[in-house]
């Protein structure tokens, strides 16, 4: 059965696409493996994965002219991928379209059940939850994606560590509050901005470097992060 991972968050700027860049990191090896940017106001995860083989590498719009999800344009987009050779997909969703998606679900409820249209394929929706001033607003987009898909789809919720560092008592709270709902709860990100480390591994990920390409201390740091936060199946 096909793997569909989608990283959403309406909230911009919390860390989606570097949690792409890091998924990319750790599985672009693989042979059936296919990564998606769907943000269309960016596109940053097509620049930021550079280092990624050509022919697993996809970017999509499904916006109108009015900037506005086109639902047979996702549906045709999924049919598509259900007849490719891909076994294992990471789609980005920009703020935009992670915005629309919950009511797009719902509506769909009415007319095609996202479920019934894809009950071959096994989606995950990985949700990105940011820290200090855009931690209210992170956690509101989660629980309206609770709302329309827990019953029928995986979600796991990512703490973006650097937005919490000054801001412990929300991180212990967003944890507790997952477990709570019977959410997957991990974190990622643990860069520190002001050290050396964390500004190579930031200018890194900007520039779409692999892996090999990093000095041997960023390169440590990044085995480091994902061996302890993505070892999962």
């Amino acid at each position: 059965m096909k793997k569909l991972h989608f990283i959403a968050q309406s909230k911009g700027g919390v860390g989606k696409s570097l949690l792409m860049y890091l998924m990319a990191l750790k599985n672009h090896h693989k042979e059936n493996c296919l990564f998606v940017d769907m943000d269309a106001s960016t596109f940053t995860s097509r620049r930021q994965l550079s280092f990624v083989d050509e022919d697993k590498l996809d970017t999509v719009s499904l916006l109108n002219e009015r900037a506005a999800i086109q639902r047979d344009n996702l549906f045709v987009y999924l049919d598509k991928l259900s007849r490719s050779r891909y076994q294992e997909i990471y789609i980005d969703l920009g703020a935009p379209e992670s915005e629309q998606l919950p009511a797009l679900i719902e509506f769909d409820e009415v007319q095609l059940p996202l479920r019934e249209f894809a009950d071959d394929m096994d989606i995950e929706f990985h949700i990105v939850i940011g820290g200090a001033g855009a931690y209210n607003a992170s956690v509101e987009y989660l629980l309206k994606m609770v709302k329309v898909v827990k019953d029928d789809f995986k979600i796991t919720v990512w703490e973006s560590v650097t937005g919490f560092r000054k801001f412990p008592e929300l991180a212990k709270e967003l944890a507790e509050n997952c477990e709570n709902m019977g959410l997957t709860f991990r974190r990622f990100g643990d860069f520190e901005p002001e050290t050396y480390v964390g500004t190579e591994i930031l200018s890194g990920v900007s520039k779409g470097l692999a892996l090999e390409d990093y000095d041997r201390g960023p390169r440590k740091r990044l085995i480091r992060e994902l061996n302890i936060n993505f070892q999962y199946d």
